[in-house]
């Protein structure tokens, strides 16, 4: 099967975010572990950080796969969900970084690019060959009608 150019778009956009935010969390491991740390009932959990980690890389993983590679709607709308997650939190970053509230202003600057790139990852699937490929438009003939209603009046020509 071949895949509509949008959806290859989606793809690239977002396996570099992926790859992206794994740098970032390299950056960014021991300050989060410092922070499990501080807290009383986090410090002796040292297994919750990797967990949740490995947990993000899987959930991730698998929205890559039913969005690029087995199309499903409701993948796409988690995708959604989360890179609306990510609009918030660029504008929270970039709030953080015009302050100067940042304890690593490289990691937040990395953290904005990655959130960008899964957001525009994200726009790619509303393109009409993704919707397409998600089932989500009528799929057109050559004469400019839906296909699928073509077939159904073909189904039902003896009733006429």
């Amino acid at each position: 099967m071949i895949r509509p150019p949008s959806i290859v778009r989606y793809e690239r956009l977002y396996l570099a975010a992926f790859v992206l935010g794994l740098v970032v969390s390299a950056t960014s491991w021991s300050q989060r572990a410092a922070i499990l740390g501080a807290n009383p009932i986090l410090a002796a959990a040292t297994w919750v950080l990797p967990m949740t980690q490995a947990i993000s890389i899987a959930v991730a993983l698998l929205l890559w796969y039913f969005t690029a590679r087995a199309p499903s709607v409701i993948a796409k709308w988690v995708v959604v969900v989360f890179a609306a997650f990510g609009v918030l939190s660029i504008l929270l970053s970039l709030g953080t970084l015009l302050m100067g509230r940042a304890a690593n202003a490289m990691t937040v600057t990395l953290s904005i690019v990655t959130n960008a790139l899964y957001v525009a990852a994200a726009v790619q699937l509303f393109a009409a060959d993704a919707q397409l490929c998600f089932g989500e438009l009528p799929d057109i003939d050559d004469d400019g009608h839906d296909a699928r209603h073509d077939d159904l009046n073909e189904d039902n020509a003896h009733v006429r």
